[in-house]
């Protein structure tokens, strides 16, 4: 049975179903910025955090979680 949660992201109450303690739109937003980097990197494959992070407009820290969840690889040359 889902229960009330707090977004990590927003802060916002949602019932938490998934494993992911992100509210929907929170989740959406994040899918989204996801495949943002990954098409990025599929053009531009030598670029560093700090290039993806520049030229999408999306924090390092953002980029950084991806990585650590293993969703994501950077590999710089």
């Amino acid at each position: 049975m889902a229960e009330p949660k707090r977004c990590k992201e927003c802060n916002g109450i949602f019932q938490y179903v998934t494993s992911k303690q992100l509210c929907l739109s929170c989740s959406q937003k994040d899918e989204f910025e996801f495949r943002r980097i990954k098409e990025f990197l599929k053009d531009n494959p030598k670029s560093s955090v700090s290039m993806v992070a520049s030229s999408l407009d999306i924090s390092v820290s953002h980029i950084q979680k991806f990585i650590d969840e293993g969703r994501l690889e950077i590999v710089v040359k």
